[in-house]
Order: C-alpha cells, then structure tokens, then sequence
C-alpha cells in the first residue's frame, strides 16, 4: 500500500500518526519513501494508527501477528 497516498486521501496528521505509532517522523519518511520497513514491533502500531491491517503494510508479518485475514 501507498502510506503517502493512504494519508493524504484520509486527511491523517503524520505528527498524530507518530505520536500514536511511537515512531519518529524521520522515521516515518524513511517508510513512506520506501528506505525502510516497519519491524514486529512497530507494524502492529503504526497499521493502528493509519486504521489499516498489518496486511496492508507488511503482508509477510501478517501472519506471524495473526493478522491472516
């Protein structure tokens, strides 16, 4: 999925999405420009945070978090 498009079309605040992701905003630039992936331990948050699965954003841990739907 498209995280830059995905908040710009649902009218998100990335300082909000930060805030409750506990990520940084470097940090989610880094995602959104594709540099880098959110891990185990920050997928879960951050797919909460921008109301999506963690199969929207990382399908290969969906799993392993019990999010196989």
């Amino acid at each position: 999925m498209n995280i830059t498009e995905h908040i710009s079309a649902n009218g998100l605040s990335r300082e909000t999405i930060c805030e409750e992701a506990k990520i940084s905003r470097t940090f989610l630039s880094l995602i959104e420009s594709g540099e880098r992936k959110p891990g185990l331990k920050t997928v879960g948050k951050l797919a909460n945070s921008l109301g999506v699965s963690v199969r929207d954003l990382r399908p290969d841990l969906a799993i392993l978090l019990g999010d196989n739907a």
